[in-house]
C-alpha cells in the first residue's frame, strides 16, 4: 500500500522517496479527485430534479387531458365510455398511451372492431381534449362528420357550437346537422367558364 506522511513516501513499508513535491502532488490529486466526486454528485442531483419535474409535469398534463377526454367523449357518444391509459404508469416515458373503450354496460371493446363513426368519435374526443388543455384560437376541420350518424352528428354540432363561443371554427361539411348549427355558410361554386366563386349565407 502507498502511504505519504509529511515528506516521506513509502510502499509496503519501504521508503522510496523523500520529497515535499511528492506529497504536494498527492494532496493536489486527492483534492481534484474529491472535487470531481462532489461535482458528479451535484450533476446527478440536478438530473434527478429535472427527471422528477418532467414526470410531475407530464402527470399533471396527462390527468388534465384524460379528464377532458372523458367529459368530451361523454358529450358526443351516447353508448360508450372511454379513458386514456398509460402503458407504464410508474415509468411513463418508457411506455406508450392506450385508449380504453367500454360499452354502456362496462364491457371492454376492441378499438379495431369499432365502426368508422365510433372511431371518429374517439379521435375527435382525444383531439379536443388536447386542445382543451391548451386552447387554440382557431380550428379548421375537414369533413370530420363524414362517418357519423344523425344522432352523433347532432352531438358533434353542439360541441362545435360550444367551441365557437371562444374560438373561430371553420369546418368543411356536407352534413345537415353541422350546417344547421353554423353561423355562416360559404359555398364554392363553378360557373360555365370553369371558374370557381364563393357564395355566402348568414344563418
Amino acid at each position: 500500500s502507498l502511504e505519504i506522511t509529511d515528506c516521506v513516501c513509502t510502499y509496503d513499508g519501504k521508503v522510496f522517496a523523500k520529497n515535499d513535491g511528492v506529497k504536494k502532488e498527492y494532496d493536489n490529486l486527492n483534492w481534484r479527485l474529491n472535487k470531481l466526486g462532489s461535482e458528479r454528485d451535484s450533476v446527478i442531483g440536478v438530473i434527478n430534479q429535472i427527471e422528477h419535474r418532467k414526470k410531475d409535469s407530464f402527470s399533471r398534463t396527462f390527468d388534465g387531458v384524460n379528464k377532458h377526454f372523458n367529459e368530451i367523449f361523454s358529450k358526443i357518444s351516447h353508448k360508450m365510455q372511454a379513458q386514456l391509459i398509460l402503458q407504464n404508469p410508474e415509468k411513463p416515458f418508457d411506455g406508450g398511451l392506450n385508449i380504453r373503450v367500454r360499452d354502456k354496460n362496462g364491457k371492454g371493446m376492441y378499438l379495431g372492431a369499432l365502426s368508422g363513426g365510433e372511431k371518429t368519435l374517439v379521435a375527435l374526443a382525444f383531439i379536443f381534449a388536447v386542445q382543451e388543455h391548451s386552447p387554440a384560437p382557431f380550428y379548421l376541420l375537414d369533413e370530420i362528420d363524414a362517418a357519423l350518424d344523425r344522432l352523433n352528428s347532432d352531438k358533434v354540432a353542439k360541441l362545435l357550437q360550444e367551441y365557437s363561443k371562444r374560438a373561430q371554427v371553420i369546418i368543411i361539411s356536407h352534413n345537415d346537422s353541422i350546417i344547421s348549427a353554423a353561423d355562416n355558410l360559404y359555398g364554392i361554386w363553378m360557373n360555365k367558364k370553369g371558374e370557381s366563386f364563393v357564395n355566402s349565407l348568414k344563418i
